[in-house]
């Protein structure tokens, strides 16, 4: 299902890329030092994703330096349409622009689909199996290996100019909606291009096909109702499915799901994951948030509500939604301005509860709407895709520009270069979650009362704490929000509290002084996330 939602959509998309679309609303020294190396030391890595053409420098202010990039730059038929002929430029400019703009790590998805070496190539008509066929398995283990070595920066075969090594390569897109075949298909492909990248580069990173189990941990529910789900999920694959990916993990170094839900999901997802790790003896296995939305994408594959959206809220929800993708919608304005404060509130709490869950690292989107432009097909698509039609960080223009020229093989119109626009808030609370926790050591949460989250941050300027308040509801446009008294007991005499960004146009956060009292401070808490510190 997802993958004809994306499809639908794309096919809109691609019809625009021809000409320049706004998307917006009123050679060097290779540095082996560099953390590009196998997971960073930092305990949670945020990387920004899917990094596309013309718009790297302009995320450099946050203070992100890792991305994803665009998953069909590392697809078989782009590099090597036909046998033999290798096309590197697209996917060496891509690199080469995000490095040269200061990002030193980069995750990079291999996909077996081929028009030459795939058992039945992608058509209109197929039923599509991108597994190679017998006579090309070594065809498809020497396309692994020449990219791994190709970007693993050892002085053999490297890419022109690389500046750090890449190390981290995911094996296929998302398990769930992406991979055409069987779960049994997808593990023996996998534990084929396992040994090749380890021999091609000792100090690789191996990611196994995300998982997306939205459907079965939306809202976290409790254990009776995740059994019932698995039985009646409209979405995921079947649980023996997925068991059979993670049990694999002989052939992966890090596990990787998506989060394309409310950023509640993520607890009771890591705790599963785990579980499971746990029970198949895969010892500690890091978890890697692949594909992360900077918030719940509200409603999607057909008017299925997504937490807080409910049944009796949907439509409501998909009104707004349309009046986002209508600039002549009397509700345009106030629609937006609530979409992109809910977008810059989802993301704070879903990079702080992944700390809190000792996650790995999360790939936090999007760089650039999905919607298309046209106007009514943008609005029918609103029951399918939900919110993520519209999560760019910044606005952005496509260009006719091709800095790596055209892509041989599909995804034609990201080998087109963007123009990033004015940023909007969740860029900024993106900036803001770097400048307070981006280098913190350790994390604990807090039990501060009913509804409210909080984690406490070691940092090397001191401690941060980061809180906010949550009901499970959603509140849409115009209805009041609800606060509470929250006392927090910290040894200081003075504490900054910072507010997330969450306004069009507001490019600092609000902050202000308190003094504590007796080491305890007394405040309102709401929805929106806070940053609190220590006044020296």
């Amino acid at each position: 299902m997802r993958r004809v939602q994306i499809a639908l959509a794309l096919l809109l998309f691609a019809a625009l890329a021809c000409g320049e679309v706004s998307t917006s609303t009123p050679s060097s020294t290779l540095d082996t030092s560099a953390p590009g190396a196998a997971l960073p030391e930092a305990p949670l890595t945020i990387a920004i994703e899917y990094g596309i053409f013309g718009v790297a420098e302009a995320y450099i202010p946050t203070g992100v330096t890792y991305a994803k990039p665009q998953l069909v730059f590392g697809i078989w038929g782009n590099l090597e349409p036909e046998p033999g002929e290798w096309h590197w430029e697209p996917l060496d400019a891509l690199v080469a622009e995000y490095q040269a703009a200061g990002f030193r790590g980069q995750q990079i998805l291999l996909t077996a689909e081929s028009p030459w070496a795939s058992k039945v190539p992608v058509g209109l008509f197929a039923q599509v199996d991108t597994f190679p066929k017998d006579e090309h398995i070594d065809d498809y283990e020497n396309f692994i290996r020449s990219v791994v070595e190709r970007y693993d920066g050892d002085g053999v075969d490297d890419m022109p100019g690389l500046l750090y090594p890449i190390h981290e390569y995911g094996i296929e897109r998302e398990f769930t909606a992406y991979w055409p075949g069987s779960a049994e298909d997808y593990v023996r492909l996998l534990r084929i291009a396992y040994p090749v990248i380890h021999e091609a580069d000792p100090e690789a990173v191996v990611m196994q096909a995300a998982l997306l189990l939205i459907d079965i941990f939306d809202g976290a529910p409790d254990a009776a109702e995740i059994s019932r789900r698995w039985q009646v999920s409209r979405i995921n694959r079947s649980l023996d499915e997925n068991l059979t990916v993670i049990a694999a993990c002989d052939a992966y170094d890090v596990l990787d799901f998506h989060s394309l839900g409310d950023y509640s999901e993520i607890p009771p997802t890591t705790a599963w994951i785990r579980e499971q790790l746990q029970a198949f003896d895969c010892g500690e296995v890091p978890i890697w948030i692949g594909d992360c939305f900077s918030m719940s994408g509200l409603v999607g594959y057909g008017s299925i509500p997504a937490h807080p959206t409910t049944e009796a809220t949907v439509d409501q929800v998909i009104d707004l939604l349309r009046a986002v993708a209508d600039s002549r919608d009397p509700d345009h304005e106030t629609a937006t301005s609530w979409l992109r404060a809910e977008m810059s509130i989802g993301l704070v709490r879903k990079i702080v509860v992944s700390a809190g869950e000792n996650l790995a690292g999360i790939n936090i989107g999007n760089l650039e709407d999905w919607a298309s432009g046209a106007v009514a097909a943008d609005k029918a698509l609103v029951p399918m895709m939900g919110s993520s039609m519209f999560m760019g960080m910044t606005d952005t223009t496509i260009t006719q520009r091709r800095p790596g020229g055209p892509l041989p093989y599909s995804g034609h119109m990201w080998s087109q270069a963007r123009t990033a626009g004015d940023a909007r808030p969740a860029f900024y609370a993106l900036q803001l979650v770097m400048d307070q926790i981006g280098s913190y050591s350790t994390v604990e949460k807090l039990d501060l009362g009913e509804n409210v989250w909080a984690y406490r941050f070691e940092t090397p300027q001191g401690p941060v704490w980061v809180l906010w308040l949550d009901d499970g509801e959603l509140y849409l446009p115009d209805m009041e929000r609800p606060n509470v008294a929250v006392t927090l007991n910290v040894e200081a005499d003075q504490i900054q509290i910072t507010w997330t960004p969450t306004q069009v146009g507001q490019t600092e956060p609000e902050s202000r002084g308190v003094t504590v009292s007796d080491n305890a401070c007394t405040f309102d808490l709401g929805l929106t996330p806070l940053f609190i510190s220590i006044v020296d």
